[in-house]
């Protein structure tokens, strides 16, 4: 509706919202739980007053739909808000008025709820009184009509419930685009990645996704699998391609790592599952019959890895890209499938961009036995999919208005950060992301030493608190500390890598803590002395007799210090290091990549990329440990049900 304007109601304004409530709503002021008021203008006059607070407690109609026991409705409940008041004012007396400002403040409910907070939200319910009205405004606002209720309520002050009745209509309506999939979403078995993301900083915004799985209007795993090329001879053929992918994704996340096991696996998949892996039924017998341990080995082996590595990649891009935080970080490094052979004797080396921000893998490439990573990281750039602004001229953007953005508009894009290790500062490197739009942080050691001695011959003693940060942690053994120094990049090195912002200092102080070594309280993280932290440091060493042991880090960013601050230049530094640890090793010690046995054809790719698909899952699902999530799936008595979940299948 034109002119319509929504908004949060201002802590000043609450005592005022709730006269007009109370006065003009047959129920009164009164809401619970978490609430949020929301206000609805016309030409600057009030027409619409809503809240939205905690959903009903216990609802049979609600329990009933869901299929939610006792356990699961504890532990879900939160993912629900309860639509409490709507009322439409004397000066909103007009057709449709209710219907739009409603959409509006569905459309805003789970980004406002989240940042009051910190929760996102799965879903909305309301009770509208038969006798009082159809429910036409819920109808209209993609509410369904779930059923009644039994006619009782909660009194204040009560802990029973009391009959009063009158049954009202229970409505139901989930935040994403589509509600189909909203019992099998807030039922599952086991969490999917909407419902882990709920609580989580970061996590999805189910406004933008769907509820069967995909992101806002995108596709499933399945369609993604259908486009790899099946080089299979069509005569004996009975089972698709994708459906043996899919199979051999499930068997992974449920603890199988050899093609073996993932044969046993699929033999013992339900029927349920076998269907919603998109395998076809035998027009003979009328059931749907697995893949043979032969007809697995032979599809993963004549398989077009990159082809399906691609595939997988993308649909990953895909659900990262709902509901996409203002800074997406991604680290390249690469790893060599030691346990494997390629046709020139050697072990496939495997270059990845690794999204930290979603625990997810972005692309995946094989790097040629005759190249090496710097030669293909160009071409996984072109993998990923980005939302920055081309920036061939990024060093003569200025900053005008002061918001970091660069733009003069203060809008404050998306950022895509890419951090790798100081093999790939290449000023190749830095034009081919300038030109993708992408920001970077680069390190600068050896390789480059005329950078790396620029940064170095730099007064950093000058450099002012404001633009200093450190940590001082304690924990696996070692006390670190780590001091960071920012400063804004020379003209020299401007000159030489276009689109330099900063460039910094990191020092990274420690030594070996153990009670062996006497009273080690002299460790601390907190206290009097923290703004001396190095000092602290060099202290305690002392006391403990450990010898303290100093390294240095020099770089360069093309982030603006108002995107990125000393403690978000050493918080990123840290982080790119989640590719070794929350990828790289996983697959080598969960999930056994060095130690497999599948040595030939394009199945070691393959599975890599499997794996990766896997790790990614499990991580957006909020899952830190994977050897226990795997264990729990594998322990499922239903088949594969709850693995497909995860899979939004």
């Amino acid at each position: 509706m034109a002119g319509l304007e929504v908004r949060l109601v201002a802590p000043g304004e609450v005592g005022g919202f709730n006269v007009l409530l109370a006065a003009h709503h047959y129920l009164g002021a009164h809401g619970s739980g978490r609430l949020l008021r929301y206000v609805a203008c016309l030409g600057g006059q009030p027409v619409v007053l809503a809240t939205f607070g905690s959903a009903a407690f216990k609802c049979r109609a609600r329990e009933e739909f869901l299929g939610w026991d006792d356990e699961q409705r504890l532990a879900r409940l939160g993912a629900v808000a309860g639509h409490q008041r709507l009322c439409v004012l004397p000066a909103g007396r007009r057709r449709n008025v209710a219907s739009a400002a409603l959409a509006v403040m569905l459309r805003r409910l789970g980004a406002d709820h989240l940042a009051a907070f910190g929760h996102r939200l799965v879903a909305v319910e309301t009770f509208t009184d038969p006798a009082r009205g159809s429910g036409a405004v819920y109808a209209a606002a993609g509410f369904t009509a779930v059923g009644l209720t039994g006619g009782y309520g909660r009194a204040r002050g009560r802990a029973d419930y009391v009959f009063h009745g009158a049954p009202k209509q229970y409505w139901l309506r989930g935040l994403g685009t589509a509600t189909a999939g909203l019992p099998r979403v807030l039922s599952s078995a086991f969490e999917v990645p909407l419902i882990a993301a709920a609580g989580r900083k970061g996590g999805i915004d189910v406004n933008t996704v769907d509820l069967d799985g995909t992101a806002g209007g995108g596709r499933g795993l399945l369609e993604y699998l259908r486009e790899v090329t099946d080089h299979r001879k069509a005569r004996g053929k009975r089972h698709r391609l994708e459906a043996i992918l899919v199979i051999a994704a499930v068997a992974k996340l449920c603890g199988a790592n050899s093609v073996y096991a993932i044969g046993q696996f699929a033999a013992a998949m339900s029927q349920q599952a076998l269907a919603r892996c998109g395998l076809g039924r035998n027009q003979r017998t009328g059931r749907y019959h697995p893949p043979s341990l032969k007809t697995i080995k032979r599809a993963i082996k004549a398989i077009d890895a990159a082809q399906a590595d691609a595939a997988l990649c993308a649909w990953l891009r895909q659900e990262a890209d709902a509901g996409r935080v203002s800074l997406r970080h991604l680290a390249v490094d690469g790893k060599a499938v030691n346990g494997a052979k390629n046709a020139a004797g050697k072990a496939p080396h495997l270059l990845a961009a690794y999204d930290i921000t979603d625990g997810s893998v972005a692309a995946q490439l094989d790097v040629d036995t005759k190249h090496n990573e710097i030669t293909y990281f160009t071409d996984l750039l072109t993998c990923l999919d980005h939302d920055n602004n081309s920036r061939d001229d990024h060093d003569n953007d200025h900053d005008n208005n002061g918001d970091g953005d660069g733009d003069g508009d203060g809008d404050g894009e998306p950022i895509t950060l890419v951090t790798a290790d100081a093999l790939h500062t290449q000023t190749g490197h830095v034009t081919a992301m300038n030109k993708a739009g992408l920001d970077w942080m680069l390190i600068a050691k050896g390789n480059q030493p005329t950078l790396e001695d620029q940064i170095c011959s730099y007064d950093w003693e000058s450099v002012p608190v404001s633009r200093q940060h450190h940590t001082n942690e304690t924990g696996h053994g070692r006390h670190d500390v780590r001091v960071i120094r920012v400063a804004d990049a020379t003209d020299t090195i401007k000159t030489r890598w276009p689109g330099t912002q900063q460039m910094f200092l990191i020092e990274r102080y420690r030594h070996a803590r153990t009670t062996a070594m006497g009273d080690i309280s002299a460790c601390t993280t907190t206290g009097p002395h923290a703004d001396t932290a190095p000092t602290d440091l060099f202290g305690c060493a002392q006391q403990l007799h450990a010898r303290v042991s100093c390294e240095t880090v020099t770089g360069i960013i093309s982030l603006t210090p108002r995107q990125a601050g000393p403690a978000d230049i050493l918080t990123h530094n840290r982080d790119h290091w989640a590719i070794e640890n929350g990828l790289h090793h996983r697959r080598d010690t969960t999930y056994g990549e060095d130690a497999s046995r599948v040595r030939t054809g394009n199945a070691p790719r393959l599975l890599a990329a499997i794996n990766n698909l896997v790790i990614s899952v499990l991580n957006r699902a909020g899952h830190t440990n994977n050897a226990s999530a795997r264990r729990e799936l594998g322990w499922d008595r239903t088949g594969g049900l709850r693995a497909l979940e995860l899979l939004g299948l």
